[in-house]
């Protein structure tokens, strides 16, 4: 080829000298996005067919531009005059051109062709410069992800804008490297964002050391997602049946209950009590009296006013045949209380944490060095799953959108299919409404969900199509290939027929935030931060019985306990004092108090308890005493203001 020919003519590509190019073949037939060439039979004389394998990107020199065309399919030719078939077809996928702009004469690579190739036109390998040029755009904020499969000098970048503002997929077999290529994509993003929001919802405990210190860790144990946070929808799917009739009777109820119990809280507040042991016939008309406080207001309320009120209301029945519906939910709430699996919903009951702690830690507000948080999900019971995370993608979609776009999150729902399930008869209405809102809505406001399975075809569709941009790596089910052949942009899906024979550690990344379709060898993730996603050694594991009488003890404990830590999860703070605690301790000081005549003139008389060892300081004790005594200071003391303590105690800690 000449230097006229390598070139394009004025006004056109000043591309970038080629180290070394080979001719592959030239056009038998060009159409609006295909082409078929037959490859030079110099080609396949010298063993360089390798030059044309599928996925690889040619170029097609033209008049006025560069055309930039990947093999899609190779077949046998024809039989020549001599009977022969030994010729070889290649069927190219044209995805855009190579072309300078006649203004600012930049050269840039552009989707879609102005200039299409013409028959018998010569068909070449790509150089490293141009590859460059297309994979590569200066001055936009990308991550580095791995190397071209076609040349591995070419760093294969994503951008990130483009990857988060329109959803991202990373799908794959299991044994495929789908967990390493979460946690590398991930890590990319947040080296690049320190301050990023990001929340991975975590089913098998996968990434709690994926991610070094720069990770917040929420397990079961340390979970806060107080009940009252939830909305109505998300309350009734925890508290009410599943039988759909039952259901019905049950979320009347609640719908005046909870709003009932909602204000009951708040007016305890600013009564300046916290005490719930009020009767409800004296506030009545004051509970039913409108405020600004409504059945989806993040405010809080108590689960025991809660069944206070259902007690309430039963008395007030008059035929004993509707008393169903109530003794269900009754029964359900104490159910729940009771199972310490659902721990995480009934924390701190009587001294609810503020909203801006619990929404603050979950989504790093502030950062303060941890821009991820990793929710582990594999303690909390399956039939919670819905729940929780549907709570915690709608708190998302509400912060961002409050927030005004300021405070964008990334939502990573790894093991999707699970709780964003194609088949509706599976349930998870609410999960599947607020995803799917966000999957369509959530560009807008500043919420971005990367949608992780292994099983695409169990997904909801409509999610799956929303992600404009793809990494698919091996999937061997010809149902999950289709489904994934319908989402793919670009025009592209041929390339898909290669998923299968993709390696470990290497993936196609489709979509709107890479230029061009491209095979990626991954980096690799150092050992310290892979996730634990390795499957059980069982040649090594049976080797060794393991299981001895210890062991085996542990493990029905933890059975028992529905818990991976039956005696509490090992922490560097002291414990919170019970109401044993705190009653044992007052107790201790009442008698050394000298207590103020009662208003009949009478001395009120503490029964004196057995004293503590000199050598075992109570701290408790020292807390109570210093509360005493100021309370002493500013007012008399009766066995009134023990008793209103005693019970102010008992409620903090229930």
């Amino acid at each position: 080829m000449t230097n006229a020919q390598s070139t394009v003519n004025a006004g056109a590509v000043q591309r970038p000298h080629p180290t070394k190019q080979v001719e592959i073949g030239r056009i038998r037939n060009v159409g609006s996005a295909m082409a078929v060439i037959s490859i030079n039979k110099s080609v396949i004389r010298n063993n360089q067919l390798q030059l044309a394998q599928i996925g690889t990107i040619l170029k097609i020199v033209t008049s006025k531009s560069i055309v930039v065309a990947m093999v899609g399919s190779l077949k046998i030719g024809s039989e020549d005059a001599e009977g022969m078939s030994d010729g070889c077809l290649a069927t190219l996928n044209i995805m855009g051109e190579i072309t300078t702009n006649d203004t600012t004469r930049e050269t840039k690579f552009f989707r879609g062709v102005r200039s299409f190739p013409v028959l018998g036109e010569a068909v070449y390998t790509m150089s490293a410069q141009e590859l460059t040029l297309i994979f590569n755009r200066e001055n936009e904020d990308c991550i580095e992800v791995g190397r071209l499969q076609q040349d591995n000098s070419i760093v294969a970048k994503v951008r990130i804008d483009d990857l988060l503002s329109k959803h991202f997929a990373i799908i794959g077999s299991t044994g495929s490297g789908k967990s390493c290529t979460v946690a590398l994509v991930l890590q990319a993003i947040l080296k690049e964002n320190p301050m990023g929001h990001v929340v991975l919802f975590d089913p098998h405990n996968e990434y709690s050391k994926s991610f070094g210190d720069r990770a917040e860790v929420i397990d079961q144990e340390t979970l806060d997602l107080p009940l009252w946070i939830f909305d109505f929808v998300e309350t009734c799917e925890l508290l009410c049946s599943e039988i759909e009739d039952q259901a019905r009777e049950e979320t009347e109820i609640l719908h005046d209950l909870l709003l009932k119990a909602k204000r009951l809280y708040d007016r305890s507040v600013k009564s300046g009590t916290i005490s719930s042991q009020v009767k409800l016939d004296d506030i009545e008309a004051e509970l039913q009296r409108s405020t600004h406080i409504t059945l989806d207001s993040p405010v809080p309320y108590r689960i025991r006013d809660v069944a206070k009120l259902i007690d309430h209301e039963m008395g007030k029945l008059d035929n004993a045949n509707n008393l169903a519906p109530y003794r269900r939910l009754n029964r359900r709430i104490a159910t729940l209380i009771a199972d310490p699996r659902y721990q995480f919903v009934f924390k701190n009951q009587a001294s609810p944490r503020p909203i801006e702690e619990i929404v603050g830690r979950i989504f790093r507000l502030p950062v303060n060095g941890k821009p991820i948080s990793c929710l582990d999900f594999s303690g909390i019971p399956s039939e919670a799953l819905n729940i929780v995370v549907s709570v915690v993608s709608r708190l998302a979609f509400e912060l961002a959108t409050w927030s005004e776009r300021k405070l964008p999150i990334l939502l990573v729902c790894e093991e999707a299919h699970r709780y964003i399930p194609r088949d509706k008869s599976l349930g998870f209405h609410s999960t599947r409404k607020i995803i799917g809102r966000i999957a369509k809505e959530g560009r807008k406001y500043g919420v971005s969900l990367a949608i992780i399975s292994q099983r695409p075809s169990e997904l909801e569709p409509s999610t799956l199509s929303q992600c404009s941009t793809i990494f698919s790596m091996r999937l061997s089910n010809e149902l999950d290939q289709n489904f994934v052949r319908a989402a793919v942009p670009d025009g592209a899906a041929e390339l898909l027929s290669f998923l299968p024979s993709l390696g470990t550690a290497e993936t196609m990344v489709f979509g709107e935030s890479v230029n061009l379709p491209m095979r990626v060898i991954l980096n690799t993730l150092p050992a310290e931060y892979r996730p634990h996603s390795s499957s059980a050694q069982f040649t090594e594991l049976w080797k060794k019985d393991f299981a001895t009488t210890e062991m085996m003890s542990k493990v029905f404990d933890r059975w028992r306990a529905r818990s991976m830590y039956p005696d509490g999860k090992p922490s560097d703070t002291p414990p919170l004092p019970t109401v044993q605690d705190t009653r044992a301790a007052l107790r201790q000081l009442a008698p050394a108090r000298h207590l103020q005549p009662t208003q009949s003139g009478q001395q009120a008389q503490v029964r004196r308890a057995p004293a503590a060892p000199a050598h075992q300081p109570n701290p408790l004790a020292a807390q109570v005493r210093e509360r005493l005594q100021a309370k002493a200071a500013s007012s008399p003391s009766s066995l009134a203001d023990v008793k209103s303590m005693l019970n102010s105690a008992f409620h903090k800690n229930i």
